[in-house]
C-alpha cells in the first residue's frame, strides 16, 4: 500500500512518527527490496512462519491456525517466530516443526530493567535473523495490529509471500498489508484476514480451540497441590491479570469464593503467580475458618499443563480477562469479568458454557456466533454482577 494512506493502530503521539518512519520504509521498498525474487510460493508444500510478539493468551489463539493451515495444505512446514515467554504454548504442539525467539522489549513483560530488555531484544534478534536466514519461506504472517510487529526482520529473511498489518509501521515491506475495519471485531477474526491471501478460508463461529498438553490423573494433580484427591469436583478461582488495571479488588473476589463456599461442597482452588492470589487465599480462610479445609493455595503450584488438566476435572471456573480465561472454557464452564478490557476483540473462544460480562461500552450489543457462549454488558462490578455469577453458577451446575 506503499503512498496510500495508512490508517494506524496509535494514537496521534506514535501515529505521527510512524508515517515519517514509513516514508523511509515506502522509498527502501520501492528500491532494492523490490528487486529481491524468491520465486512464486511451493502450494503442495509450502513452509510458513508465522510471528507474533504477543503474550500468551496471544499465542494460544493464534495456535488455532495451525489445524487450517494443515487442513489446506497437508504437507506445509510452519516455523513460529515469538517471545520466548510464549514456550509453554507452543510446548510438544505436533504442527510446529520448530521456535524461533524475538523477545521484543514493548511486550516483555519480565521483571528487568529497560536496558537489560533492549539487550535481549538485540541479542535475540540476531540470534533469529541467523537462524532464519538461510530457509526461503514461501509465506510469512505476522499478527500482531497494534504493537510491536515483527516487520522490520523481514529485509534479513527470504520470503516470497509477506502478510500482516500496517497499522504500526513496516507495512511497505509486505506484500498484502491489511488495516483494521471500523467496526469491533474478535482477534481470531482479524487473524483469519491474513489466511486469505495463502487461499485459506474459516470462520470463528466454527474453529476449534485447542490446547496440546499430557494427560493427568487425579492423583498426579492432587499430589503437586499437597492434597489428597477431593470427593466433590473443585471451583477454579484466578483472580490475577497481566494488566493491573483489569484487576478487581481482593474484597470483591473474597465475597464470591465465600458464597461459593457456602452454596457448594466444592473445593475452592485459587491459582495464580502473585501476592495478590496468597492474599485473596488468606483472607477467604479467615472469613470462614470452618470451612478453611476447602481451600487450596495453587499459587505457583501448576504449570499451564497442569491448569489445562484440572480445569477438565473441575466444576466451574472464575477469571479475569487472562490465558486462565482461555485455558479453562476449553476445559469447564466458565465466567470471565472484563473490567476494562477489549471487550469482543478478546472474548474467549470456548468449548464449554461460558459466560462474559464486561464493560466495554463499544462491544455492548456485540457477541460471538458460537455455542453456549454469552457476553453481558455492566457499568459498574458490584455486588448485582455477584448475585448473576452465583445465578450462573447454579444455572450450570443443576
Amino acid at each position: 500500500m506503499i503512498g496510500k494512506a495508512r490508517k494506524y493502530c496509535a494514537p496521534r503521539s506514535v501515529a505521527y512518527p510512524l508515517q515519517l518512519l514509513d516514508v523511509v520504509v515506502d522509498g527502501y521498498a520501492r528500491g532494492s527490496y523490490s528487486r529481491r525474487d524468491f520465486g512464486a510460493p511451493n502450494l503442495d508444500a509450502p513452509v510458513i512462519l508465522v510471528m507474533t510478539s504477543g503474550h500468551l493468551g496471544d499465542a494460544l489463539i493464534l495456535s488455532y491456525i495451525f489445524p487450517l493451515i494443515r487442513q489446506r495444505y497437508p504437507y506445509a512446514q510452519i516455523d513460529v517466530l515469538a517471545g520466548s515467554w510464549c514456550d509453554p504454548i507452543w510446548k510438544g504442539n505436533p504442527f510446529i516443526r520448530r521456535v524461533v525467539h524475538l523477545d521484543h522489549p514493548n511486550t516483555n513483560r519480565r521483571p528487568l530493567s529497560t536496558w537489560a530488555k533492549w539487550q535481549a531484544f538485540y541479542q535475540t534478534t540476531k540470534a533469529a535473523i541467523d537462524t532464519l536466514h538461510d530457509t526461503v519461506y514461501d509465506f510469512s504472517i505476522d499478527v500482531r495490529f497494534s504493537d510491536s510487529p515483527m516487520h522490520f526482520v523481514l529485509p534479513y529473511l527470504k520470503v516470497k509471500r509477506k502478510i500482516g498489518y500496517g497499522t504500526r509501521g513496516f507495512g511497505g515491506l509486505l506484500d498484502h498489508e491489511f488495516f483494521m475495519p471500523d467496526e469491533e471485531v474478535h482477534n481470531f477474526d482479524l487473524i483469519l484476514k491474513l489466511l486469505k491471501p495463502m487461499g485459506i478460508e474459516a470462520d470463528l463461529r466454527t474453529v476449534t480451540p485447542y490446547f496440546v498438553h499430557p494427560a493427568e490423573s487425579s492423583e498426579q494433580l492432587w499430589s503437586k497441590l499437597g492434597r489428597p484427591v477431593p470427593d466433590q469436583k473443585p471451583i477454579l478461582i484466578f483472580p490475577e491479570s497481566g494488566d493491573e488495571v483489569r484487576m478487581l479488588p481482593i474484597a470483591y473476589w473474597a465475597k464470591l469464593a465465600v458464597r461459593l463456599l457456602q452454596e457448594s461442597a466444592s473445593p475452592i482452588v485459587f491459582g495464580g503467580q502473585k501476592a495478590f492470589t496468597t492474599n485473596l487465599y488468606e483472607q477467604v480462610r479467615a472469613a470462614e475458618p470452618a470451612l478453611a479445609d476447602r481451600l487450596v493455595s495453587a499459587v505457583g503450584k501448576l504449570t499451564l499443563q497442569d491448569m489445562a488438566s484440572l480445569s477438565e476435572q473441575a466444576r466451574a471456573a472464575f477469571t479475569l480477562d487472562s490465558l486462565p480465561m482461555h485455558l479453562c472454557c476449553l476445559g469447564c464452564p466458565t465466567l470471565s469479568f472484563q473490567k476494562s478490557g477489549m471487550g469482543i476483540q478478546f472474548f474467549p473462544i470456548s468449548s464449554q458454557p461460558t459466560l462474559v460480562i464486561h464493560n466495554h461500552q463499544l462491544s455492548r450489543s456485540l457477541t460471538l456466533d458460537r455455542p453456549d457462549f454469552t457476553s453481558e454488558y455492566v457499568t459498574t462490578f458490584d455486588d448485582a454482577v455477584l448475585d448473576r455469577a452465583m445465578e450462573w453458577f447454579r444455572t450450570i451446575t443443576g
